[in-house]
């Protein structure tokens, strides 16, 4: 074999190369979409630091000893030991190399059932274009990576290609304590095994090889789901999250997308491609596959976080699926000719070196503390989103007594307060519940008896949005500005 075969990349690995990068160059964007990295990166350093993991809140004076149901421990420790590595462009690289493996993982799934390289490379491309809603750096994007191996390993199940039933609670185990979407996961285990059964719905499949291994292997993981530090409580919390309609209203991403944004319109494209594929192939769709797609599509529409879920489970049964039509009602296109020569000759090359050194150029970069993005901002927390000045000036001047703070600031002033300060809210609503996030509501939209909820809490200081109904409120009942800039007031209660 030519040594130049090893520099030469093979058309897939510049997608890979692309995705991480991309990633990695939108670094300001995503991290300051929302506000609760802060918080995990806090609890993540605090395990860390006293080698516990706390199933009470410490963080809030209203919540203080309430449940706190640790569901993200793992991935917060890994986010904390990125952060104290490279700071945010720590944090940064690890989100930018995990949708880099899930993307890769997909991919070869997509490449192995379809068969046909083109299929295999739009049908990721157009997927990787529909995650990009919701890939921030969170304990999600552990979810992403982990729904994909799950698939890869029920999929050989399915197909009667394995009968290792021991991979599923071992993945299960790890997924139960990085984030509270393995939900998703034994969601998926019952499709596959529901699939199963109507594809041969008989006595008989019950003693089948395949019944058996997704049977033993489905309710190891179930009991796998309890090992984690909150053990059957974690699923009192994941349920009570969900079903709360107050709550989810309250959050945008537990909300329907809009469609009308571009943003959301790959996912469209991808419904159509996948609506048209199923009814021109000629090849049968199995049960399970027909479950995974009506399942995940609906969940999609139902809640934008979940769009990125719907593309990384559906990208190898569309994959499939087109490429079987395109086969059968073009089979004497020159595109075949084209794609098996361009096939031969990708598959002859191996330069997965290129991959390896866009990530160590990233990686030396953030390491320099030299940007990468476009505006060339580098990865901080921005003074537009966040109250970095103001947070600055109250380290200098420390306030006595309970505040009262924006819902999105919550981790950030955790991170840089606490212990000295605990907050009124931050963005863990799991641990409020509903009564106390409607106090929150009650006081930020100044409805009926919002002065009671601070007297109730006895709040001394305030710090909200400078342009907050809340300020000119306070400023009438005899409040006054103790800082002020473009993104933060601080303001004090009156003697």
């Amino acid at each position: 074999m030519r040594p130049i075969r090893f520099f030469i990349p093979r058309i897939e690995y510049i997608l890979f190369a692309s995705i991480f990068w991309g990633i990695a160059a939108s670094g300001p964007r995503i991290l300051n979409f929302d506000g609760d990295l802060p918080r995990h990166i806090l609890t993540g350093n605090l395990i860390l630091q006293t080698h516990q993991v706390s199933t009470t809140d410490i963080f809030s004076f209203r919540t203080v000893g309430y449940p706190s149901i640790p569901h993200e421990w793992l991935s917060q420790v890994v986010l904390a030991l990125a952060y104290d590595a490279l700071r945010l462009s720590g944090v940064v690289l690890l989100t930018a190399l995990i949708i880099m493996l899930t993307w890769v993982i997909v991919y070869y799934q997509a490449m192995r059932r379809s068969n046909s390289l083109f299929s295999a490379l739009t049908v990721t491309a157009l997927a990787v274009g529909i995650s990009q809603i919701h890939i921030l750096p969170r304990p999600h994007i552990f979810s992403y990576i982990l729904t994909a191996i799950w698939i890869t390993l029920l999929e050989r199940i399915d197909e009667n290609s394995s009968r290792a039933w021991w991979p599923l609670p071992l993945v299960m185990l790890l997924w139960v304590n990085v984030h509270g979407m393995f939900v998703i996961g034994i969601i998926i285990w019952g499709i596959y095994l529901v699939g199963s059964f109507l594809e041969y719905p008989s006595k008989a499949w019950f003693t089948s090889a395949k019944a058996k291994t997704l049977i033993v292997g489905g309710v190891l993981s179930l009991i796998a789901t309890l090992f984690s530090p909150s053990g059957f409580n974690i699923w009192k919390v994941i349920t009570s999250l969900g079903s709360n309609a107050y709550i989810t209203s309250k959050i945008p991403e537990y909300q329907s997308a809009n469609f009308h944004l571009p943003e959301t319109w790959p996912f469209i494209f991808m419904l159509l491609l996948i609506i048209i594929s199923f009814t021109r192939t000629p090849d049968r769709i199995s049960w399970a596959h027909i479950l995974l797609v009506t399942s995940f599509a609906g969940f999609a529409l139902y809640a934008s976080r979940l769009i990125p879920l719907f593309a990384i489970v559906v990208t190898p049964i569309a994959a499939k699926a087109f490429a079987a039509w395109i086969r059968h009602e073009y089979h004497q296109s020159r595109l075949f000719s084209i794609e098996e020569n361009l096939y031969k000759l990708n598959s002859s090359s191996h330069g997965l070196i290129w991959i390896l050194a866009v990530v160590m150029a990233v990686t030396l970069q953030f390491y320099s503390r030299k940007p990468i993005d476009p505006e060339n901002r580098g990865n901080f927390f921005d003074e537009h989103f966040f109250p970095v000045s103001a947070t600055r000036w109250l380290k200098q001047h420390p306030q006595q007594g309970h505040m009262f703070n924006e819902f999105d600031w919550g981790g950030y002033l955790l991170l840089n307060l606490w212990p000295d300060q605990q907050v009124f809210m931050d963005g863990h609503t799991h641990i409020y519940g509903e009564e106390l996030t409607r106090e929150y509501e009650q006081v930020i939209s100044l409805k009926a008896g919002w002065e009671e909820i601070l007297a109730k809490y006895e709040i001394t200081w305030v710090i909200v949005r400078t342009n907050a109904p809340l300020v000119n409120a306070l400023s009438a009942d005899g409040w006054h500005e103790a800082f002020r800039d473009n993104t933060a007031v601080v303001l004090k209660r009156g003697q």
